[in-house]
């Protein structure tokens, strides 16, 4: 079938299937539903919001922060026009410091969410989580208050440790297995489009390193080996090491930054804390493809305490050790976002928008039936990750994913092997189905929900 490249900012057709299939208004009204969301501020965030305006949420309702290395100002004003209210994050005028000055822009939102709330007859929040910040950070007068329910869409935030301690439910959209399976691919690919506008990637035999071998990791690692340049590639799991690139491999991170002068950061944490600058032999340019400004934070903070010069945290960072030119690409951050409104195609992304979209919907209806809170984290259901992949292919870069993956998705118990969470007791849908079965999904989610 014929992709379609790229849609307006009022076309996301996976988005719209599901407004036009669910009818969330017939079961629940959204008027006592108050949103507060952490995302990055793409253009089809605006997309994203439009949905749940149209499936009954009062944009006044809607609470959204950004972050700094990718939001976009265009995106912020279509949200503040359609009436939803915007926090900006506070300047950050040190670089390896995101976390703190991140925790600081959330606790001042939700102290004015609260404000807004409690003039309103909002009985239910949910929390759109990007990161685990906003979930993490809930002050107690608002979970003593509110009934909440969380839906987080990173590996990072589901396992930061503070999950643990919440008092509400969470939809695991991270762990998915559509998000885990399809939306990878396209993240590594949009990974590997943006460097090669940043870095001589046509110049041969580049010295590449590659920490964190996962499916950004081995994208980039193939890219590279495409264009004939010369790769050394680590992770912390001997599992990974031996089923990857064997014979590009290191048990050794210290060789892989001596050997290499381009490093490329995907693990997720920070790949230099034991990187010691008397060690750093020859000129090294790091590019974070990861979150935040993890991958290279120790290193960071010896810029900042060698009073790197730099105008702005986004900069391109630079700074010279034993005659060596160190250079950090984005101030450490994601190379991918760059507040351009864009890090993946429209119709890629539209997989992300609508697996969120779902994670959404079974928090409302779960937290519905259910409003006794409790700490469990539960699957995002396999039937939303089956309509929204079927509907996804119709427009996607299918041929980034295997075919027999994508076969995957018309088999519910499939998708329920490949997932992670809590199966939610008397499952919103019971029965498999193909994927033009979704209104038979729904009519045994409505029977269920009474």
């Amino acid at each position: 079938m014929k992709k379609v490249n790229h849609f307006s900012n009022e076309e996301l057709p996976v988005l719209a299937s599901i407004v036009e299939t669910f009818p969330l208004k017939e079961i629940v009204c959204l008027e006592s539903v108050a949103f507060v969301c952490v995302q990055h501020l793409l253009f089809t965030t605006i997309n994203l919001m439009d949905s749940l305006i149209q499936l009954g949420a009062y944009p006044d309702n809607i609470h959204i922060m950004g972050k700094p290395y990718s939001t976009c100002s265009q995106v912020v004003n279509k949200l503040t026009e359609k009436g939803c209210h915007y926090y900006p994050n506070l300047p950050q005028n040190k670089v390896g410091c995101f976390s703190e000055c991140f925790s600081r822009d959330i606790e001042y939102m939700w102290r004015e969410v609260y404000n807004d709330l409690k003039k309103k007859n909002i009985k239910l929040v949910v929390i759109l989580d990007d990161g685990g910040s906003c979930l993490t950070n809930v002050p107690n007068y608002i979970s003593k208050k509110f009934s909440l329910v969380g839906v987080e869409q990173t590996t990072s935030g589901l396992t930061d440790i503070r999950m643990r301690q919440l008092s509400f439910p969470v939809i695991e959209v991270a762990s998915s297995a559509a998000k885990q399976l399809v939306e990878s691919p396209m993240i590594a690919e949009a990974v590997v489009n943006k460097l090669s506008k940043v870095l001589p990637m046509g110049r041969s035999r580049l010295s590449c390193g590659v920490v964190g071998i996962g499916s950004i990791g081995n994208v980039i690692i193939q890219k590279l080996l495409s264009l004939n340049h010369e790769v050394i590639a680590y992770d912390k799991d001997p599992e990974k090491r031996q089923i990857f690139f064997k014979s590009l491999c290191t048990a050794d991170l210290k060789t892989l930054f001596s050997k290499a002068e381009y490093i490329f950061g995907c693990a997720g944490e920070d790949i230099t804390q034991n990187l010691k600058t008397e060690d750093i032999n020859t000129n090294k340019t790091f590019i974070s493809c990861s979150s935040q400004d993890k991958e290279f934070l120790t290193i960071l903070k010896i810029f900042e305490e060698q009073r790197c010069h730099y105008d702005n945290v986004l900069d391109h960072l630079e700074c010279s050790f034993n005659g060596n030119t160190v250079r950090i690409y984005r101030g450490g951050f994601p190379i991918n976002l760059d507040n351009s409104g864009e890090s993946v195609a429209a119709n890629d992304i539209q997989l992300t928008r609508g697996l969120l979209l779902g994670g959404v919907l079974q928090g409302i209806l779960y937290a519905t039936r259910y409003p006794k809170q409790e700490n469990k984290r539960y699957m995002l259901h396999p039937a939303i990750q089956s309509f929204v992949v079927a509907h996804w292919m119709r427009y996607g870069s299918t041929f980034l994913i295997p075919h027999h993956i994508l076969a995957g998705f018309q088999d519910l118990v499939w998708v329920k092997r490949h997932s992670r969470g809590t199966e939610q007791e008397n499952e919103l849908i019971t029965q498999s189905f193909h994927y033009d079965n979704f209104s038979i999904g729904v009519s045994v989610l409505m029977s269920n929900y009474g």
